[in-house]
């Protein structure tokens, strides 16, 4: 159990990934604070999480409001999304304050925008632990994990995240999906489009073989750094295929939607809650070339969006215990070892599948 005093403060807590990560935390004895821009909203998310836990009103590009804010905090924990936009408040509030950071966000532009802050976490001894989700810190464990024991490097690598039908998906979840369709994505190999280049993947049951497109994530820059290899195809597809289809078809007509298409599509896809399952896969695969291919992936029967917060919970929890803890910028699987990260999934609950063929 975490220390009676340790304290972590979770911005965005009271949106669908900040609540189960602020639940978890508070589960494991940790006083949280819930922070969001509408304080009202964050009172009441923290009333949720029982006795002892409190709301704040604060915005992640306001600096004095930030500074403020991590006072007596063991961690900062930011389920609010990138701050590229934002700007590095917050990165640089915890330096000051001597507080530990910790992120769900998958944008590539704001994985190299705290991994540029990690020699000043570094000289203070502090973790930024970035991108703790389903990508990158599970996709590249996962790959680590697929690779182990190689000695050659693979040919090529594809990770691949889906998504059941059965899982709350709000307007920024959208929004981020959106923001990929048809434009270019920088990988090792050359210029790729997101949410084009249709490609079957081997699920494990109960999803199976499933159509997927290009998406965007820190793994086409970590994962030739982890593995060294030439080729990184980045996918994602849902478990209803009308969606996945949807996304595709959106994607070739060249049009770039804004957040009125978000809203819109949040308000269509409510009538088809309840369809499928709130489960998902995060699945590496990687080629080799001798033609061998070796495959890693985590499974959620159920409640898939729990399995992407877990990562971000976990390295809060780990930091609000008794260190030492490593320092600077890194993510889940530098945090614990890709080992032990799976090895924890596990113990929560989510199946870990292996295939070589």
């Amino acid at each position: 159990m975490a220390s009676p005093l340790s304290a972590a403060i979770v911005f965005g807590g009271s949106g669908v990934f900040g609540a189960l990560t602020a639940r978890a935390l508070a589960a494991a004895g940790i006083t949280v604070t819930v922070a969001g821009r509408d304080r009202l909203r964050a009172e009441r998310a923290a009333r949720a999480l029982g006795q002892g836990h409190r709301g704040l009103g604060v915005h992640l590009g306001d600096a004095p409001a930030c500074r403020q804010a991590l006072y007596g905090q063991t961690v900062a924990v930011n389920c609010a999304g990138s701050l590229v936009s934002l700007g590095p408040a917050l990165l640089e509030a915890c330096v000051e304050a001597g507080c530990h950071y910790v992120d769900n966000a998958f944008e590539r532009s704001h994985a190299v925008l705290v991994r540029s802050w990690s020699e000043r976490y570094r000289r203070r001894g502090l973790t930024a632990a970035y991108g703790c989700s389903s990508m990158p810190a599970l996709s590249c464990a996962l790959a680590l994990a697929a690779h182990a024991g190689q000695l050659a490097p693979p040919r090529r690598a594809r990770v691949t995240l889906l998504i059941g039908n059965d899982n709350p998906k709000g307007r920024a979840a959208i929004q981020s999906f959106l923001d990929v369709l048809g434009r270019s994505l920088q990988a090792p190999q050359g210029v790729v489009r997101g949410f084009r280049d249709r490609e079957v993947v081997p699920l494990p049951p109960p999803f199976g073989r499933r159509a997927v497109f290009n998406f965007d994530s820190p793994d086409y820059d970590l994962l030739p750094e982890l593995l060294g290899v030439r080729e990184v195809a980045v996918k994602v597809g849902f478990e209803l295929r009308l969606v996945t289809y949807g996304f595709a078809f959106l994607a070739r007509l060249g049009i770039y939607p804004g957040a009125r298409t978000a809203g819109l599509l949040e308000w269509i896809g409510r009538p088809l809650r309840g369809l499928g399952s709130s489960g998902g896969v995060v699945l590496a695969e990687l080629f080799y070339d001798d033609g061998s291919v070796r495959r890693r992936g985590l499974l959620a029967r159920q409640d898939g969006q729990r399995m992407a917060a877990l990562p971000c919970a976990l390295v809060a929890r780990q930091l609000c215990r008794d260190g030492p803890h490593p320092a600077g910028s890194l993510t889940a699987y530098d945090f614990f070892g890709f080992e032990r990260l799976l090895q924890l999934m596990v113990e929560e609950g989510f199946e870990l599948r292996q295939d070589r063929s």
